[in-house]
């Protein structure tokens, strides 16, 4: 089928834009946004009050927004209606933010809110969704209200294709090698500054031999598409395309994987995903569905690799999330996920800790590493 221009907008709505739901609106067709849902423990009038004190706290210097120092101002107020705006503290990019309130019951308020980037974005660390939890959140959350605090509860966190969800996100401030930006941060609580100093890929990478045969991993960290109970008989496949595809794709990818629980329901991407070669030489790809334009892709970053000790280890791009552990990256679709790599099927219990080791010299958190149980996955599987 082929898609005609209105239907190709509808379809990329589909998969950039989320639900339907009371939003500022964006002038640019693919954009991070993010939706909530959340019950305050407050009268709506009082919660309204508090979100117009921390915007005006800023100015008054009674109040900063935690992450990374964004500017909100006040768009318009209506009887049950809050529209905002937020600039980085760098002044680079601007969202603009709408809040519906609701008396939910005697001294409760259902609060939604909705964020939406005014440039062309999918990836967004967390920042839409970090926008609107700012605005409401207590000190439960980490957060300093201004004239009233009061407990809350997210019903429901609805980012973008490719935008993230990480409260952690949420409280950082500026560091030296991003100052006021939305990216890299050092966390609230004296965590390393991220992504680390001189963070690197590898060098001198070669995809052909890369490619040549099915990769088995050991440990990954649990990410929206691929959460932990799919830690069973996962492996990825990547082929050559014998030429660019028609959005720009060098690689065809075949990630599959398996419900650890009975009956163990397959979940394998055949030909949906291709990668796009960004800089070979350091091993940076780009990894998207293959009907999407490549620059919605997301980083797939090989950070060490050893074909003759048959191990790598690949991220999601830059781990640019502060965490007491180390750096992390983000655990949505795009810019997320850190996997442990290897040749052979059987687990060699050495080189998983070497590869872990490498991680954590690069500064990675390899707390979020889990184990992939790579028994019994049949003689289909079973490569070496």
């Amino acid at each position: 089928m082929k898609l005609g221009t209105s239907s190709f907008a509808a379809a990329a709505c589909l998969l950039f834009c989320g639900a339907a739901a009371k939003c500022p609106g964006s002038n640019a067709l693919v954009h991070a946004k993010c939706e909530v849902s959340v019950e305050a423990q407050a009268d709506c009038g009082d919660a309204m009050a508090e979100m117009e004190a921390r915007v005006a706290g800023i100015a008054e210097g009674t109040w900063h927004d935690p992450h990374n120092r964004g500017i909100y101002k006040v768009l318009g107020r209506g009887k049950q209606e809050l529209s905002l705006q937020r600039r980085t503290g760098n002044g680079k990019y601007t969202d603009k933010l709408t809040f519906t309130f609701v008396k939910a019951s005697p001294g409760k308020c259902k609060i939604q809110g909705c964020s939406e980037s005014q440039g062309t974005s999918v990836a967004d660390y967390s920042t839409n969704y970090c926008n609107l939890r700012m605005m409401y959140c207590g000190s439960a959350e980490g957060c300093k209200p201004v004239a009233k605090n009061f407990a809350i509860v997210e019903s429901s966190v609805n980012p973008s294709f490719g935008a993230g969800k990480d409260p952690k996100a949420c409280l950082a401030v500026p560091t030296s090698n991003n100052a006021a930006g939305d990216g890299a941060s050092s966390g609230a609580d004296g965590s390393p500054t991220c992504p680390p100093t001189n963070f690197s890929s590898v060098q001198g990478f070669n995809l052909k031999n890369f490619v040549q045969s099915r990769w088995h991993i050991q440990q990954q960290m649990p990410v929206s598409y691929l959460p932990a109970s799919q830690n069973r008989c996962v492996y990825a496949e990547y082929g050559l395309l014998q030429k660019k595809s028609f959005w720009g794709y060098d690689v065809q990818v075949q990630n599959h994987a398996e419900d650890v629980a009975p009956p163990h329901k397959v979940h394998d991407s055949g030909s949906f995903l291709c990668a796009k070669v960004v800089d070979e030489a350091t091993g940076k790809l780009a990894v998207a569905p293959c009907f999407l334009p490549s620059f919605a892709a997301g980083p797939y970053w090989v950070i060490a690799y050893n074909e003759a000790d048959g191990y790598a280890l690949i991220s999601g791009g830059a781990p640019s999330t502060s965490a007491p552990g180390g750096c992390r990256t983000g655990e949505g679709v795009n810019n997320a996920g850190l996997w442990i790599f290897t040749r052979r099927q059987q687990r060699d219990e050495a080189l998983v800790q070497k590869v872990r080791k490498i991680a954590a010299n690069k500064g990675f958190d390899i707390s979020v590493l889990n184990d992939v149980d790579q028994s019994d996955c049949g003689s289909s599987l079973l490569v070496v």
